[in-house]
């Protein structure tokens, strides 16, 4: 009796492999499509009203495209200085600079930024070490280090980030925050520093080649991001066979390299990071 449940076992755990492969593939190279999402800019964005804070902030990074010091942070990460300079601010607002935004933040000594911890090469968690790290992260520790304050690192769902700043839990959103109609209207937001896409990314050798092969597919993409917003109001969306929304961009990629999606989209520096850096 024994040896026959040996083998019933044997068996059951041989067709495992074979049942859970059977509706996905293992895929290692990935290739970015010529057309895309379209394109849009990386700004910070503060609470609304909040204009002496953002002014500041500003000014710093002046200073710090001035001196070398931004460009340098740049090539650290990108491998050249690709920061956008002389951008015009998104808001009307930039000249009220008589809140009190900037004196709460010199006063508790303390600016917290809300990030998605899984959002390389902007911010993201360091598997070494397990601190977080990035080029959005390097410019603001420089930023809060003129200031005279001492930078906070707080994770958030992204799905809820202005929730987050309108109750105060977080200063700013500086984690490759697009600029956006919505976003200029509900925010205050810093000049325009950085360009991105919003790219579609898909197995070697896929069929998709085009926007329009995407109908009928499987798309995956961050919820609440501007991928979602991007690929929403395309007139494709409507033909699209399903649009499956993941907490973040790393399980979206994962579900890209099983199968389990036919198509990820996604920003391009983050996309670009991720095959450069994939296993």
């Amino acid at each position: 009796m024994k040896k026959f449940l040996a083998l019933v076992m044997a068996l059951i755990l041989c067709a495992l492999p074979l049942c859970s492969c059977s509706n996905s593939a293992n895929y290692t190279e990935f290739t970015i499509l010529e057309e895309n999402f379209g394109d849009e800019l990386y700004a910070i964005g503060f609470r609304q009203g909040d204009v002496a804070l953002m002014l500041k902030v500003q000014e710093i990074l002046e200073e710090m495209y001035t001196d070398g010091t931004a460009a340098e942070i740049s090539t650290k990460w990108f491998g050249s200085d690709k920061l956008l300079r002389d951008q015009a601010f998104p808001n009307d607002s930039e000249a009220a600079a008589d809140d009190t935004s900037l004196q709460y933040i010199l006063d508790k000594g303390t600016f917290i930024l809300g990030l998605d911890p899984a959002f390389p090469p902007m911010g993201y968690t360091d598997e070494t070490s397990g601190d977080l790290v990035g080029f959005d992260i390097d410019l603001a520790a420089e930023v809060c280090a003129r200031l005279g304050v001492e930078l906070v690192l707080q994770p958030i769902d992204w799905g809820a980030k202005e929730m987050e700043l309108a109750n105060k839990n977080i200063d700013c959103i500086w984690n490759g925050f697009s600029v956006n109609d919505e976003r200029i209207a509900a925010l205050t937001l810093s000049k325009p520093y950085l360009a991105n896409a919003q790219i579609i990314m898909v197995p070697e050798g896929s069929t998709i080649k085009t926007k329009a092969d995407l109908a009928g597919k499987t798309i995956g993409l961050q919820a609440g991001s501007s991928a979602y917003e991007a690929v929403t109001a395309d007139e494709i969306s409507a033909q699209i066979g399903k649009i499956e929304e993941y907490a973040d961009n790393l399980s979206a990629f994962m579900d890209l390299q099983t199968g389990r999606i036919d198509a990820f989209v996604v920003d391009r520096v983050v996309g670009e990071y991720m095959l450069t850096n994939a296993d």
